[in-house]
This record gives structure tokens, sequence and C-alpha cells, in this order.
């Protein structure tokens, strides 16, 4: 098979390569998508040896996004625009439209990750009653949480790599309801400094700070719910119909 062009975004400074191949048509399956996913890593592993690569699949007609295998079209779409140029790239950007963001979409895809990196700590058995429930029991969950009270994230599991995870996704949420789009360590850390510990995976730092901004987003959240047209995850072509920004 012959490797699809692909695009390198996110942080300038990230310690993996983010990237994304774009396909002509997208599998069907999870199966055939992870499948297709791993056999086009693999063609490309010698031009990053000392890298990880961390690969999406999207396909893009007219200039922007229509389809995505993980994440959101918008995020994704405008993440591979804006950060096109920090990054050394084999092709030309294949993003030139950006979409309006869907900013409930996004609170609501952050707050699954966020629970989920809770999933084996000691709040384990409420986490996975708020996974399985309605948007509510979610955001009262969140409430509940103490990260400061927390030592680990389960076996094999960095510490300071969840930190970041949290910190990126309330950052970007937090930004994205606040009118700006962000999409590297950096501007979230320029924008939120209290933030800038965890997402460089500072060692032996307290989470007080971090578990702010939790509670923060649980507001946020909380406040959007009575105006928001669906309480759980959609994909975003549902509903926005490709709105273009601007």
């Amino acid at each position: 098979m012959k490797t699809p062009i692909y695009q390198i975004f996110g942080s300038e400074n990230s310690l993996d390569v983010d990237l994304v191949f774009f396909v002509e048509e997208m599998p069907e399956t999870i199966v055939e998508k992870l499948s297709l996913s791993k056999e086009l890593t693999d063609s490309i592993k010698a031009n990053f040896p000392e890298k990880v690569i961390n690969a999406n699949l999207a396909v893009c007609k007219n200039g922007r996004l229509i389809e995505v295998y993980k994440g959101t079209t918008d995020e994704l779409n405008n993440s591979l625009f804006y950060t096109y140029g920090f990054h050394q790239q084999e092709y030309d950007n294949q993003i030139n439209t950006l979409l309006k963001r869907d900013i409930d979409l996004k609170f609501l895809r952050s707050t699954r990750m966020i629970l989920s990196f809770l999933s084996k700590t000691e709040y384990r058995a409420a986490v996975k009653s708020a996974l399985r429930s309605d948007l509510e029991e979610k955001i009262q969950t969140l409430e509940k949480i103490d990260l400061n009270q927390i030592s680990s994230f389960g076996k094999n599991t960095n510490y300071q790599d969840i930190l970041k995870s949290i910190a990126f996704q309330l950052g970007q949420s937090i930004s994205l309801h606040e009118g700006n789009e962000l999409y590297t360590k950096n501007q979230i850390a320029e924008s939120f400094p209290e933030l800038r510990k965890y997402l460089f995976r500072e060692e032996n730092c307290d989470c007080e700070n971090l578990q702010n901004y939790l509670l923060k987003f649980a507001v946020i959240l909380k406040n959007r719910m009575p105006k928001m047209p669906k309480f759980s995850e959609y994909k975003y072509e549902e509903l926005n119909k490709f709105n273009c920004a601007g």
C-alpha cells in the first residue's frame, strides 16, 4: 500500500509525534481503522527513529476535514491548520478552511476523558458509575474529585503524564468557552500560567491549581448544560453541517 499524505500537528515541543494520515475513505469498523492506522504508522517509522508516533486517520475534501478516526472533526481540522508551521512537514498544508468550533461537544468529550483518567484511582466506583450515567451525574462526580488526594492513577501509568493530559483538556475547554482556540502546551501555559507546571510534567508539585481549574470547568459545564442540544457525545457532522469559521 502506498503511504498517503500525512501531516504533523500539535505542540512544537511534544515528546511524541502526533500526525494524521489523509485517506480517501474511512474504514467502517474500529478494528479496520486501528489496523490501517498501525500499518501506515509502520510504513513511516524510519522517518521518526527517536519518537513514538500517535497516528490518526482523516478524510479531507475541499481543504477541510469531513470525517476523523479519533477526536472531533472541528478540533483536528483547526489544529492541523494552526500548528502546521510548528513542524517540519513533508507535504503542503492540506487544510485551508477553518471549521466553527462546537464548544458543547468539546466539553462533553473532555468530561469523558478526564473521568476516564480517574477510573483507576480511589474514585474508581464513582467514576465508573458516572461514565455509564448521564451528564448531571458526570458533573456531580467531577465536583467530588479532589486531585490533591490522588497519589496514583493506576499501575504502569505515569503520574505526571496524566496531570499533563488533564491540564491540557481543562485549558483547551475553558479557553474555548472564553472564545479562544489553543492547540499547544505553550499556548495553554501562556494563557493559564497556573497550569504550566502540569503541562510540562514538573515533578513533586501539588495539585491545588489543577483542582481549582477542574472545579471551574465543572461550573462552566453546569451553566452551559441548560442550552446544550445533546448531553452525550456525538459526531461533529451530526449537528454542524460543516459550518465554516468566519
